[in-house]
């Protein structure tokens, strides 16, 4: 009997833990609905967090790559990357040599979106597309306001701990159903459905051990 309850532990431990391994890995179908309802200064480009669905979930968020483009209703695939040190690893400017302060720095950028007004919109934006693409400095639109945010960014301390449970949407090119590689984006929150494994692993343990209880309860009172 106790190597057998001891293979159902094993057995059930494994079998949660495999529910669990999809979160922040594999790819997920993302479409853009909308640039949103806010155009850069020279009215060129929406600088606004633009409207996405991911999985079917909206969600709105800005991006981060300057050089590429999507267009409304095109869809494709990204993974969702914690918004850690090792996930940015993984992202678009991963193998930048200071990729980890350059995402914090537009961690920091995005989160004025929610306290900004609009007007900010346009030098907030120019500010995180300026920290990865030196092509946004030379716009019209990268005026003395994104750089005194991005100075402000630069200057800031920051830690991939003032983030937690953000997350990057990174682009799987050639998944793209028009046009050349989407675009990248920081999302203020997660995206991931799927619990952690550790948590599914204590749940998992948890019900097994309530129906082991119950099992043993009821042979007690056969045997009463």
């Amino acid at each position: 009997m106790i190597k057998k309850i001891a293979l159902a532990l094993v057995c059930s431990s494994i079998f949660v833990l495999s529910l669990g391994a999809p979160a922040h890995a594999g790819t997920s179908t993302v479409t853009l609905v909308n640039g949103g309802s806010v155009t850069s200064n020279n009215g060129g480009v929406y600088v606004g967090p633009y409207n996405l669905t991911v999985n079917g979930q909206a969600v709105t968020a800005p991006c981060d790559d300057y050089y590429d483009e999507i267009v409304a209703g095109e869809s494709w695939q990204a993974s969702v990357l914690p918004f850690t040190s090792a996930g940015v690893s993984s992202a678009l400017f991963g193998s930048d040599s200071n990729a980890d302060r350059l995402y914090l720095e537009a961690a920091y950028l995005t989160s004025l979106f929610s306290k900004d007004p609009t007007s900010d919109y346009n030098d907030i934006q120019y500010a995180i597309w300026g920290l990865f693409d030196p092509n946004a400095l030379s716009s019209s639109n990268y005026d003395a306001g994104a750089a005194a945010f991005r100075n402000t960014a630069n200057n800031a301390s920051l830690s991939f701990g003032q983030f937690q449970g953000w997350e990057i949407l990174t682009p799987v090119n050639g998944s793209q159903s028009q046009g050349g590689q989407p675009q990248e984006f920081l999302v203020a929150g997660t995206v991931s459905s799927t619990p952690e494994p550790a948590s599914l692993l204590l749940l998992g343990t948890g019900l097994l051990g309530g129906g082991l209880l119950k099992r043993r309860q009821n042979r007690a009172r056969l045997q009463a």
